[in-house]
């Protein structure tokens, strides 16, 4: 019963509640910078066209966006799969009488299992060797398994031991989907970390290029307040990429929290107290970030 019954260890199912809201902030944290490095993209998209509409006009098939709805729609699936598991596990363990998920939760893991046949789903790997993308679409599908084929006779220490892996493997694919920023000889930029780097470029371009356009027609307040703009563009650029750092390294930490897992269950684990603490203050540190980014 130990394994089974949230009532019969008090701590563990204390640890493993904890755990469920260290992973919904920090899957949160994760939408919010694919989210914001494409509200940025925008802004930027707009910044160019202002600059550029009186030689350019407006070409309405411009691209506008760096995410389709598709690519935001198929990373929150993804990241939902993610917290369903840590709240499921907490509902097993505070929850004597529960035999088996609902209905509604076997349908979003038999959703989460279809994913690997969409294009989005695929470019989230992109970039990565066949081993890794193989690994990272057999680690979606036995989380969607998990939903679907869970059954009481398994206990919480026994599923945590066999999505070791799979979590493993989707927090790699993450970590590796946000990337890294071009070093100085512009090479080795890799996905969202780059995108945004470059992105904050063509925004300073951007301004740089509305001030000397206008040079003659705007008066000394308006100047300033352009020319003061360009060391914002700058500072705003590396915090991003610092708190898109961050979130890997929230993602990191979130993989290593669920290796410790296991140890929810003996009577005293420090360590795995300390991680889960961690994991959260840092996570609604880098979350209050991304809230100050909206509301710029």
């Amino acid at each position: 019963m130990v394994l089974f019954a949230g009532c019969a260890t008090p701590h563990a199912q204390k640890r493993i509640a904890a755990f469920s809201t260290a992973l919904s902030i920090a899957t949160s944290n994760t939408t919010d910078a694919f989210e914001t490095v494409d509200q940025k993209f925008y802004q930027t998209k707009i910044a160019l066209l202002v600059n550029n509409y009186d030689e350019k006009g407006f070409n309405p098939n411009t691209e506008m966006r760096f995410l389709t709805g598709q690519d935001l729609a198929v990373r929150e699936e993804l990241f939902k799969g993610l917290q369903l598991y840590a709240e499921k596990l907490a509902d097993i363990m505070s929850d004597a009488q529960l035999k088996e998920f609902d209905a509604e939760t076997k349908a979003f893991g038999a959703s989460l299992q279809k994913l690997n046949g969409n294009d989005a789903f695929k470019n989230i790997a992109d970039g990565s060797s066949s081993t890794n993308i193989d690994a990272f679409v057999t680690a979606v599908n036995a989380v969607g398994s998990f939903f679907i084929n869970y059954k009481r006779e398994k206990g919480v220490r026994e599923i945590i031991t066999e999505m070791k892996q799979p979590i493993e493997n989707i927090c790699n694919t993450l970590i590796s989907d946000i990337g890294q920023p071009m070093d100085n000889h512009g090479a080795g930029g890799l996905g969202l970390r780059n995108q945004s780097w470059l992105q904050y470029d063509v925004m300073l371009k951007a301004q740089i290029g509305f001030i000397d356009h206008n040079a003659g027609k705007l008066d000394p307040a308006t100047k300033a307040e352009a020319i003061a703009k360009l060391p914002s563009i700058v500072e705003e650029q590396q915090k991003v990429d610092l708190t898109l750092k961050a979130t890997q390294n929230t993602l990191k930490k979130l993989k290593k929290t669920h290796d410790e897992l296991v140890k929810a269950f003996d009577e005293t684990c420090p360590t795995l107290e300390n991680l889960i603490a961690e994991l959260i203050h840092e996570g609604k540190r880098v979350g209050d970030f991304y809230k100050s980014l909206e509301k710029k």
